[in-house]
């Protein structure tokens, strides 16, 4: 019987064998790049793991303690300068700045003895200004300067945004106090619609501290202190420095407010408020205290309110620079 099967195409077998090989030579190729795709994306990872393990080992601990020692330090300078009493916004600031220059110079000469370069930036300190509203004569009444019992300090505090004030402290003799709260001496913040207080007096055992907030119809006691005097810090809320959680500055009493003295016959010490506002501005009660050339209490001074400037902190291993604003004493 006849062979009636084709013969072989070579020519079909050599364009078959063409295909299979072009085929296999575009996977190898999209497997290479697959392959170095990985290898950069592992070596991302080491890479970036790498920084994260360095970073993380990175002590800065001493960049956060400088900030804060400079925050305490320029703090205590702004405010022993302005208890001096220049009688213009120019020396005070001129003082201000020359002693925030002395600070600088102890404690970069301290870090500089551990191999640290640490500096307050005295070239780039700006201030906010402000003005003192205070009372020396511990012997005196909280009355004004004129001798009324209830009075205002400032207007408007807070006007344009943040507390416009800060550091509010009372220091009284109790053996001066009302031994009622209803007629005991008060610190008031108020606007034309809420009102926030607190009295201080003898409950016969202490000198008491009581507070009305803004939605409540009568004060209640928070806390009291023994002794013959206390000191409260009504903006950081503490009674002779123990921290007393019910005296909140201005609870329920949004700014702007007025900052007033009530019943100021029925109390003698001393008291220091920093308001953010020019003596020269119609809502520092100006009228009610003596000026910065009196030698009598009680007195407004010019004063600064804040303080703004670079800190630059560098150790071989770390390299911090920020801005720092200090206004010691400012409510949160």
């Amino acid at each position: 019987m006849a062979d009636v099967r084709p013969k072989p195409n070579r020519e079909s077998d050599d364009d078959g064998r063409r295909e299979r090989g072009q085929l296999i030579l575009v996977t190898g190729l999209a497997i290479a790049v697959m392959l170095v795709a990985l290898v950069l994306l592992l070596n991302t990872v080491i890479y970036t793991q790498n920084l994260a393990t360095r970073g993380a080992g990175i002590d800065d601990s001493g960049a956060v303690s400088y900030r804060q020692e400079v925050v305490s330090g320029v703090g205590g300078v702004v405010d022993a300068e302005n208890r001096e009493g220049y009688d213009s916004r120019a020396k005070v600031e001129r003082n201000v700045t020359a002693a925030i220059g002395r600070f600088d110079d102890l404690t970069a000469g301290y870090r500089a003895e551990r191999a640290t370069v640490a500096r307050v930036e005295t070239d780039s300190v700006s201030f906010t200004d402000g003005t003192l509203l205070y009372q020396t004569n511990a012997s005196r009444t909280l009355t004004s300067d004129g001798g009324s019992d209830d009075w205002t300090l400032a207007e408007n505090v807070g006007e344009g945004g943040g507390p416009g004030v800060r550091h509010v402290t009372v220091t009284v003799s109790r053996e001066n106090l009302s031994t009622s709260v209803s007629t005991a001496f008060a610190v008031r913040t108020r606007t034309a619609s809420d009102e926030w207080r607190v009295h201080l007096y003898d409950d016969g055992s202490a000198v008491a501290v009581a507070v009305q907030n803004a939605s409540e119809s009568s004060p209640h006691r928070v806390c009291s202190t023994s002794g013959p005097e206390a000191t409260v810090d009504l903006t950081a809320g503490t009674v002779n420095g123990t921290r007393c959680p019910a005296l909140d500055w201005a609870t329920g009493v949004s700014a702007p407010y007025d900052l007033a003295f009530e019943n100021g016959t029925e109390a003698t010490g001393t008291y220091g408020v920093t308001v953010a506002k020019p003596p020269s501005d119609g809502d520092v009660r100006s009228g009610n205290f003596a000026g910065p050339d009196a030698e009598e209490s009680p007195r407004a001074v010019p004063a600064v309110y804040d303080a703004e400037f670079d800190v630059h902190f560098e150790t071989s291993d770390l390299s911090f620079h920020t801005t720092v604003r200090v206004a010691r004493g400012e409510p949160a």
